[in-house]
């Protein structure tokens, strides 16, 4: 065989060892000068990478932050125009990298590869500076010994990115240590390539925004509190800088605006002498102390500063002028201290501790940069109520999906930042409905497909992640992730490379039938958690207990019969496999009619077989919203159904409710239940949204049993019901090609509300607005369609009339009467 080639695109440090005793991993640093005679050039494109993370920066300022979590199968690079940041003379370029250890537990969110690297391409090699900037052994590399990553934090499982900082490293040395980087060597020839699938980035860059805090509690400090507030309170650049003196202690809670994700920076005037520590709390609200840290809380007014503050924290030293370590990641450190954790941190409060060392100190203030997915909310939201409620739902909904979109959706940023499939199946419609933005979407469902286990027949439940984990259900509202998307955007080219995948997955049900019953029966298996929903009655693992006894869920059931129903349909759409559309078809038929034969009690869907379950015991919401999904309950039946399961009167034995993961789901069934049935339980609904914000949220929490999270974007089902069922918006032919118009007038006197949708790469606005009198029953509405280069058909359906077909270049204005619709 004829002699490889090789790819040396990669430089680490050469003496980089993986030691998980005490720390999830480690910072390395990397540096060079660019010396540029003249002017710098026009252009100077790089592609920048690193496992895990990397910061760069150019004569002091941070110039990119990447990559976007990958895994094994797509490793995503930055492209950067450096240019801009440089200048004729001497430049300094710096890199700073987090590197997690790998085969570890730690840091589940951030997937890595088994070698650390730093990987710098020039896109023009013919450029005179490119073999300057590229790797190479001209850049130098030294371990960062005094930071460690917590993993003795007991508020953090997960994430792993909790800072604690010394002054000396484990063999008493107070400097970094920089030699030569090396290039590592993969072969590329022959098949065989570096262990890291490149990719350019899928998603636009992260965006940021200046915030400020708006309150300041529990002063305990020998400085009056107004030298804090001037300090640290407000907008603007006024802030005041404060003088601590030595060996003094402070302590103070900062309140942001509301929950935010954010870049954090205390920069202080650089100290004569080290050792002052200062520690920084991060937390989602004021609490009691936990049953359990951090799964099961003690929560009630958010605000409430009579209570704990409870959170992870990052630990710094400031390190004087006798331990500079000359980064250059800043401007003036010769001056100026700056401390400022590698990554972004979650939080509505700040707990600030700071012992002063040997030497005064002079404080300059916290700065916080929020940071969050440029997500564009082009829809817009008003309606009247009787407690002017609807708007604050809304926009509380808007905060928390932004809060769960950087560089993956996430289930909450605040514990895990976990891309989960049935969270981000409901996240990713949230954001085609107020933005028309699919990218963030279209990421997920690639990396949720790359997850795929050909041994097993599942998508994992999470992707990317540094930890397999495998829950069934989640990989068929995978399935629905792939239907969503074509019903919005009717892209079958992107859509038929997942189809084999999906065929597999529901493969993968179809193979546990029991033959007795026609029913899936999932047994316990080790690595398959058959997660259900977060209840009380079903604690720890969410799963009923009569389905632990059987093997046989009814909810398992009607969620694969409702998934053959939408992948039946996409099968169609994309023209794929028109008998495989028929399979699916009868498939979901021959499952939904099972559960009505073997799981249903005469009045009500059971969690298990109807014939082992106690009248008396638990019965769920779930699985009568389900039966209703499935199509196991129709008509008269399903609104009976679903009245008794929404009513704790009608029940001898009221039915477990379905969490908040589970709203958007209740509320599909409501509405395809039909009749006047949405609009009678939609004001209701909201109660616990309503509860939430009494108790001063300004995210939705992640579940009312356990209250760990403050903001998890499965809550903001607001977003959905006002736009698409309540302003009446829908696609009724896949990609926008027709719209359906279907407001629900009796439920708001008067509405204003914009929806976009992208047709054939434009994004339209549909504006829909009614008025009514508070003492008339007619409602006149209007639909406006702009930004379109061709019109689209819209079918309009009003209550008590029959459904138009209108074209949207027409002026499109009715007048209806606002009975139940």
């Amino acid at each position: 065989m004829a002699a490889g080639t090789f790819d040396t695109s990669w430089m680490w440090h050469p003496s980089f060892r993986e030691d998980s005793a005490s720390t999830a991993g480690r910072f390395v640093h990397f540096r060079k000068n660019l010396n540029i005679v003249g002017e710098p050039p026009e252009s100077l494109q790089i592609e920048i990478t690193a496992d895990t993370r990397y910061k760069l920066y150019i004569n002091s300022r941070q110039v990119s932050f990447g990559p976007v979590k990958g895994d094994n199968n797509l490793w995503f690079y930055d492209e950067v125009d450096i240019s801009p940041y440089l200048h004729p003379g001497n430049n300094q370029i710096g890199i700073h990298v987090l590197r997690f250890f790998s085969g570890t537990s730690y840091a589940t969110s951030f997937p890595r590869l088994e070698a650390g690297g730093v990987r710098i391409a020039t896109v023009a090699n013919e450029n005179l500076w490119s073999p300057q900037i590229q790797s190479s052994t001209l850049w130098e590399t030294a371990i960062d010994s005094f930071t460690k990553l917590r993993i003795d934090e007991s508020e953090d499982d997960f994430l792993h990115i909790y800072e604690k900082a010394s002054l000396f490293d484990a063999e008493g040395a107070i400097s970094l240590h920089w030699v030569p980087a090396v290039l590592l060597r993969y072969q590329s020839s022959t098949g065989v390539s570096a262990p890291w699938k490149l990719s350019p980035r899928l998603i636009p860059k992260m965006k940021s925004q200046k915030k400020y805090f708006k309150a300041i509690h529990n002063v305990q400090s020998c400085m009056p509190s107004t030298a804090w507030r001037a300090a640290l309170i407000g907008q603007g650049s006024e802030h005041e800088e404060i003088g601590l003196p030595a060996g003094s202690s402070h302590q103070l809670d900062l309140e942001a605006p509301q929950h935010i994700t954010a870049f954090v920076r205390l920069p202080f005037n650089r100290p004569q002498k080290g050792g002052a520590m200062i520690t920084v709390t991060y937390s989602e609200s004021y609490e009691d102390i936990p049953e359990m840290i951090p799964y099961l809380r003690r929560k009630g007014p958010r605000c409430d500063t009579s209570k704990s503050l409870i959170g992870p924290r990052d630990t710094f030293f400031l390190r004087g002028q006798d331990y500079k370590l000359d980064l250059e990641y800043h401007e003036s450190e010769d001056t100026e201290e700056v401390l400022m954790p590698f990554h972004w941190r979650t939080f509505r409060f700040i707990r600030l501790n700071i012992q002063v060392g040997a030497s005064d100190l002079t404080f300059r203030g916290l700065d916080v940069e929020a940071v969050t997915y440029p997500l564009e909310p082009f829809a817009r939201f008003k309606a009247s109520s009787d407690d002017g409620i609807a708007e604050r739902l809304y926009q509380t909904s808007v905060n928390t999906l932004q809060n769960c979109m950087h560089d993956c959706y996430e289930d909450c940023p605040f514990y895990e930042q976990l891309q989960y499939a049935m969270d981000t199946r409901s996240s990713a419609l949230f954001t085609y409905y107020i933005s028309a933005d699919d990218r963030l979407a279209r990421q997920a469902m690639i990396q949720l497909h790359s997850s795929f286990q050909p041994h097993i027949g599942l998508t994992a439940s999470r992707a990317p992640s540094s930890q397999l984990q495998m829950i069934p259900h989640f990989s068929l509202y995978w399935v629905c992730m792939l239907h969503d998307h074509f019903t919005f955007f009717g892209d079958m080219e992107f859509i038929t490379p997942f189809l084999p995948v999906l065929d597999a997955v529901l493969g993968y049900f179809h193979a546990r039938i029991n033959g007795e019953f026609d029913l899936v029966a999932l047994p316990t298996a080790d690595g398959i958690w058959n997660f259900h929903d977060w209840t009380e009655q079903w604690r720890p693992y969410g799963i009923p207990p009569s389905v632990l006894k059987s093997g046989i869920s009814t909810y398992t059931n009607n969620l694969y019969a409702y998934t053959l129903k939408l992948a039946a349909e996409l099968q169609v759409g994309c023209g794929n496999r028109p008998t495989l559309a028929t399979e699916y078809s009868d498939r979901s038929k021959r499952i939904f009619n099972a559960v009505k034969r073997h799981c249903f009690d005469g009045k009500l869907f059971t969690d298990s077989l109807a014939a082992d379950s106690s009248p008396t015991a638990y019965l769920s919401q779930h699985n009568q919203v389900w039966a209703v999904l499935s199509g196991a309950a129709c008509a008269t039946d399903a609104r009976s159904l679903l009245r008794t399961a929404m009513s704790t009167r009608q029940c001898s034995h009221p039915l477990i409710k379905t969490s908040i993961s589970m709203s958007f789901y209740t509320l599909r069934a409501i509405s395809g239940a039909g009749g006047s049935l949405y609009q009678e339980l939609f004001h209701g609904f909201w109660q616990p949204w309503r509860e939430q914000l009494a108790l001063g949220l300004t995210t939705w929490e992640e579940d009312d049993v356990s209250h760990r999270s403050d903001c998890h974007a499965w809550g903001s089902a607001p977003i959905h019901e006002f736009l698409a069922e309540v302003a009446g918006i829908r696609p009724a032919k896949p990609g926008w090609k027709e719209m359906q118009f279907t407001p629900r007038v009796g439920l708001y006197r008067s509405l204003e509300a914009v929806v976009p949708f992208r047709r054939e790469g434009s994004i339209g606005l549909a504006k829909v607005t009614w008025t009514r009198a508070d003492s008339d029953i007619e409602t006149r509405v209007s639909l406006n369609i702009t930004g379109l280069s061709e019109p689209i058909s819209v079918h309009v359906k009003l209550p008590d009339q029959d459904v138009m077909t209108l074209d949207s270049s027409e002026e499109m204005c009715f007048s209806c009467t606002s009975i139940m619709n």
